[in-house]
């Protein structure tokens, strides 16, 4: 990759607040405690691998590349509200400059009762595996397993609305369209493992059925953050990400994953 290349990456990263990974770990801008009314927010700049091919039958691409990412929240008395967005910009020998993001908003009400109420939305592409858009809505509940200073742990259950447009970049260049109801579930863990280490943990599971293919399309995906306190405001992460997909929409691979290495900024 040429330094212009490099230094519009970078450009791009920096100016960005919006749109990666398939879905994502909204635990990491979560709080717990008695303060109220206050915002917060963190951002962070990562460098990734990760082997995100597009032909499942031919040989696997290896990318590497640069994470931009923000995450915003505004913590009520009775409420909480996060905006959490992700830029991605890979080069490989094929594919010189290709990149990837989401955005994400979610509510959770009533938030400090043992099961509580949650909104969202988000919308995201994927540009070096043919996903124009993919945009998805929904609520459910969440409950508080267990919560002290030191550990908590979250399990959410509910339903969405999701729908993608695809443009597979094979030889039809055709393009595909599904839209689905699925269920859409998760199991979370926040850990302080001591005063400079956390780690943060997040599986999702979520699953409809496709009445114009006649199958049931499954993803599953895990999210692993371990940041290490440098300052009160600086902090270094390592975060790995791994999803899969039983019934991709274009043949494409069924399992990615991604490992990035970065600095978080937090405020």
């Amino acid at each position: 990759m040429c330094f212009k290349h490099f230094l519009f990456a970078c450009i791009i990263l920096f100016c960005s607040q919006s749109l990666s990974a398939q879905i994502l770990n909204v635990e990491k801008s979560r709080l717990s405690g008695d303060s109220v009314n206050y915002f917060l927010g963190s951002l962070g700049l990562s460098f990734n691998t990760n082997n995100r091919s597009i032909d499942d039958d031919g040989e696997t691409v290896s990318f590497i590349g640069l994470t931009a990412n923000s995450d915003f929240g505004y913590i009520s008395e009775l409420h909480s509200f996060l905006i959490i967005s992700q830029f991605n910009y890979t080069a490989t020998s094929d594919d010189p400059i290709n990149s990837t993001g989401y955005g994400h908003f979610r509510i959770n009400f009533l938030r400090k009762r043992s099961v509580s109420y949650e909104t969202f939305t988000q919308v995201q592409y994927d540009q070096g595996r043919g996903m124009q858009i993919r945009w998805l809505g929904g609520g459910g509940l969440r409950f508080r397993l267990k919560s002290t200073e030191k550990n908590s742990i979250y399990a959410g259950i509910g339903a969405m609305y999701e729908e993608e447009i695809w443009d597979y970049p094979g030889p039809s260049e055709a393009e595909f369209t599904t839209r689905i109801w699925k269920s859409s579930n998760y199991l979370s863990g926040r850990f302080k493992l001591n005063d400079h280490i956390n780690l943060n943990l997040i599986t999702y599971y979520q699953t409809g059925y496709d009445f114009d293919a006649e199958i049931f399309r499954h993803r599953v995906n895990a999210d692993l953050n371990l940041l290490i306190n440098v300052t009160s405001k600086l902090s270094l992460q390592t975060s790995a990400f791994i999803g899969y997909e039983n019934e991709p929409v274009v043949p494409i691979t069924k399992t990615i994953y991604s490992i990035s290495n970065g600095v978080i900024l937090s405020f």
